[in-house]
């Protein structure tokens, strides 16, 4: 079975509910272009986002239909932010299948996540909470920053892993600590459990993110994408960083050249992840990820034992150690 089912199995009758409910809500739109949003929910992902959501809102109370709105306006605002994200990218394929952008056109994809961001905030206005406002207005602000952020970080050449970490805050973090956040709302924890979850889910966005981007260090038959891509994108990520602040001047200079440059034959995307390799970027990147998983699992020790919380240890696991 797959790991992520076994992990979900103690919220599986709300995962079921969401995966019925989220369908219903990208169907029965304009006849004009309800074929365009059949092709985007055709893609089930990992579903990590509500999973979160739903193991947050069980390590505090019983999970409701408020829970599950919650989820679905995060998933929703997710989507939107995926089809954009391919644009800004430039990404012809996502999860083996053509991208939005790659099937239409840039136009088409741009109005289209438009369209399903205006989804998300009408489900989030449906819930007349405005915590819950505040928490997706924020979001949004957050997820635009980190995509900016990153932008600008490529082209002025900022390769500081203090910056690294922001940047990966606001565009992935941020989304998984909303996720815990709502879940701990839509069964009214308290102020100490609801800030306690949006830690935790911080701690899970940024290991996602550290894992994501090991994965650019290794060719696709291994991990599952293609070598040196955000390379290529001028997206140095937390290995190159390090390995470029830790290895002799001389030839963090040479790699540094070759970045400037921005010549990325297949040769040099090889030097580039041989020396992040080479100078132990890699390990520094997984010990990250282990200093983080222990801070959230000192913060979930505050929990009762519970078949949700043994779930919740086991999602960090998959976060870390996945392979795709």
């Amino acid at each position: 079975m797959d790991k992520l089912k076994v992990i979900a199995q103690p919220v599986q009758e709300e995962m079921e509910a969401f995966n019925r409910l989220f369908t219903e809500t990208l169907h029965g739109h304009n006849d004009d272009f309800q074929s365009m949003i059949d092709f985007v929910s055709g893609r089930n992902g990992k579903r990590i986002r509500p999973l979160i959501l739903l193991l947050s809102a069980g390590l505090c109370g019983k999970t409701n239909p408020k829970t599950i709105d919650y989820a679905i306006v995060l998933e929703l605002l997710h989507t939107a932010t995926l089809i954009h994200d391919d644009v800004v990218d430039n990404t012809m394929e996502r999860r083996s299948q053509p991208s939005v952008n790659a099937e239409y056109d840039n136009r088409v994809a741009v109005l289209l996540g438009d369209y399903i961001l205006s989804l998300a905030i009408t489900r989030a206005v449906m819930t007349q909470n405005l915590s819950i406002l505040a928490i997706i207005s924020r979001l949004a602000q957050n997820l635009a920053e980190g995509e900016l952020a990153q932008l600008i970080a490529s082209k002025e050449q900022i390769f500081e892993e203090e910056r690294y970490f922001k940047v990966i805050w606001k565009k992935t973090a941020v989304l998984l600590s909303s996720c815990s956040e709502m879940g701990a709302l839509s069964v009214n924890a308290s102020p100490e459990k609801k800030e306690k979850l949006r830690v935790i889910g911080e701690n899970l966005g940024i290991c996602f993110q550290i894992r994501d981007d090991i994965f650019d260090y290794f060719e696709q038959g291994e991990i599952g994408k293609p070598t040196g891509n955000d390379i290529r994108e001028g997206k140095i990520t937390l290995p190159l960083i390090y390995a470029l602040r830790t290895a002799p001047k001389a030839v963090s200079e040479a790699m540094l050249d070759i970045i400037r440059e921005k010549d990325f034959s297949e040769k040099k995307i090889n030097r580039l992840t041989g020396f992040a390799k080479e100078y132990k970027g890699i390990e520094y990147a997984y010990s990250k990820m282990q200093e983080i998983k222990a801070e959230t699992l000192a913060l979930l020790a505050d929990f009762p034992d519970s078949t949700i919380k043994t779930a919740m240890i086991r999602l960090i696991d998959y976060i870390i150690e996945r392979e795709k």
